[in-house]
């Protein structure tokens, strides 16, 4: 289906597409509502065709990615060896804009851009305290770098293991505040993130929490990409189709009063109606309040009943 057809049965339905053509100002407006009703509803997991998974190596920092790389500083370089750091040819742009350098192989170790008939790696001796660019720098350096598409949002992480033991193929990892963290230990299953920039994110697991031949399977909502074209054509499910109308359709109205206060007490009803049936399927993802005192992976050790990760 076209964008553009969902966006004119809507204007349809509330009076303000004449002959099926909408003024272009309603169209305009349309296309804006809509981005914003699609990326709302698939921040609340409604819309199940976005849904996708991806296997990914285990780390303690995993940085997702796709077409941005905030993390890595605009002006920050990264090399393998101190040969690699060599062979790049320094630039006027790269002493103007205050680049930094670090090797692997150099730890404790900083370059920057020194001019001295033309232009030079200088050596730096890290030491504490540690800058905040230094700091930065190192955990990026530290970090596995996975490129996955239009990553909207995180839903779960599961431990997958690679031992050929179908009991413990899969368990999942329980999502923690970023501002508690910390506050468990390295043992404990838990994870957490933050998102750095559209389609990017830190992922942190704690570093101990599973040892042996694992990788983790990332289950996330993908990003519906907008072009600025309307004759855009989607293929998505019927039942989110009529769920997509209703919803601009109501918003349209309150933009473009043109039906009276019954009309809008409908269509609110409506849209009400149309999200609790697509919602109704994910019934069962639902928060975990509790969890036995007994499970497969044995009982809880006194740092999980400590750090509260088997409320």
């Amino acid at each position: 289906m076209l964008v553009k057809e969902i966006i004119t049965e809507a204007a349809v339905r509330v009076n303000l597409a004449p002959q099926r053509n909408p003024y272009p100002t309603v169209v305009e407006n349309g296309f804006r509502l809509l981005k914003g009703i699609i990326n709302k509803y698939n921040s609340d997991n409604l819309l199940n065709w976005t849904q996708n998974s991806v296997i990914i190596p285990k780390s303690n920092l995993i940085h997702i990615y796709d077409n941005t790389d905030y993390l890595k500083g605009k002006y920050n370089l990264y090399f393998d060896t101190e040969d690699e750091l060599n062979a790049y040819s320094l630039t006027e742009e790269d002493y103007n804009h205050n680049v930094w350098a670090i090797v692997k192989d150099k730890p404790n170790v900083y370059y920057t851009v020194t001019q001295s008939g033309g232009f030079l790696w200088q050596y730096h001796n890290a030491t504490e305290p540690y800058s905040q660019r230094y700091q930065e720098m190192k955990r990026y350096e530290a970090m596995t770098h996975v490129q996955v598409r239009d990553v909207a949002k995180i839903n779960s992480i599961y431990v997958i293991s690679n031992n050929g033991q179908p009991y413990k193929e899969y368990y999942n990892l329980n999502f923690v505040n970023h501002t508690d963290f910390d506050k468990f230990t390295n043992t404990s299953r838990v994870f957490t993130y933050t998102q750095k920039s559209e389609g990017e994110w830190l992922i942190e697991l704690k570093p101990l929490f599973f040892t042996g031949d694992y990788r983790l399977k990332l289950n996330y909502n993908e990003a519906i990409i907008f072009d600025e074209d309307i004759n855009t054509e989607w293929f998505i499910p019927d039942n989110y189709v009529e769920l997509l109308i209703v919803a601009l359709a109501h918003k349209l109205a309150l933009e473009f009063p043109r039906i009276d206060e019954s009309q809008m007490a409908r269509l609110e009803k409506e849209v009400t109606v149309l999200v609790d049936n697509v919602r109704t399927p994910k019934s069962v993802e639902r928060n975990l309040l509790r969890k036995n005192y007994w499970e497969q992976y044995g009982r809880m050790t006194q740092s999980q009943l400590l750090s509260g990760e088997w409320l």
